[in-house]
């Protein structure tokens, strides 16, 4: 955003200014709640507890040069998730199918699926996979890889956000990627199906989905 120092330092004064900076972040904080939760009504609900956090909070920022407002907005919803996931009995839990207008992720376009040379479906499944396996990882590990790779975030930027050092960042990117592929190999290996004696002499296999 240009001169979005200014708009700062105008919304601190003024509250109604900061509805600039809602409009302009509000769409990659909603993305990388979803990408955490799963769930669109809860996403909508963390997303303006952060705003309304970062709000109540505008005063104590000040402008660092490296640091952006953007690394202290998510800073913010990043403790957000942190609430949620120690206090997540106290949250409504809502599935995706309860909430249709949820937008659709831009994994699931066809044409990216084109260019990835997969089909919709084919590609849909693995993202949905993806994210299912990702909750398997401790949370710092979950917040991490969202704000890398779901958020695209560059690690210099992470490194704000979580308050760690670069190098550690990229340790914790290098463990869970790994991770991650051991947990989609598995999870795709082929599993053998039972057989009873006599009614086949060669192996039968089908795929976990």
């Amino acid at each position: 955003m240009e001169n979005e120092q200014e708009v700062i330092a105008n919304a601190k004064e003024n509250p109604e200014a900061f509805g600039r900076l809602y409009d302009v972040y509000y769409q990659p904080i909603f993305g990388f709640m979803y990408s955490r939760t799963g769930n669109a009504e809860l996403a909508k609900d963390l997303t303006s507890e952060t705003f309304f956090q970062a709000l109540k909070n505008l005063h104590k920022y000040k402008y660092q040069k490296g640091k952006k407002f953007k690394s202290w907005l998510f800073a913010i919803g990043v403790a957000q998730v942190g609430n949620y996931y120690r206090n997540r009995s106290k949250y409504l839990e809502v599935t995706t199918e309860d909430a249709p207008e949820i937008v659709a992720r831009d994994s699931f376009r066809p044409d990216v699926a084109a260019k990835m040379g997969e089909d919709e479906k084919e590609l849909e499944f693995k993202v949905e996979l993806l994210c299912k396996l990702l909750k398997k990882l401790n949370q710092k590990q979950q917040n991490i890889l969202t704000l890398r790779f779901f958020s695209k975030m560059t690690v210099p930027e992470i490194s704000l956000v979580i308050g760690m050092k670069e190098g550690t960042i990229k340790s914790h990117i290098h463990r869970a990627v790994k991770k991650l592929q051991v947990l989609m190999q598995d999870e795709l290996a082929p599993v053998p199906v039972e057989v009873r004696e006599g009614e086949c002499k060669t192996s039968t296999y089908s795929y976990e989905s």
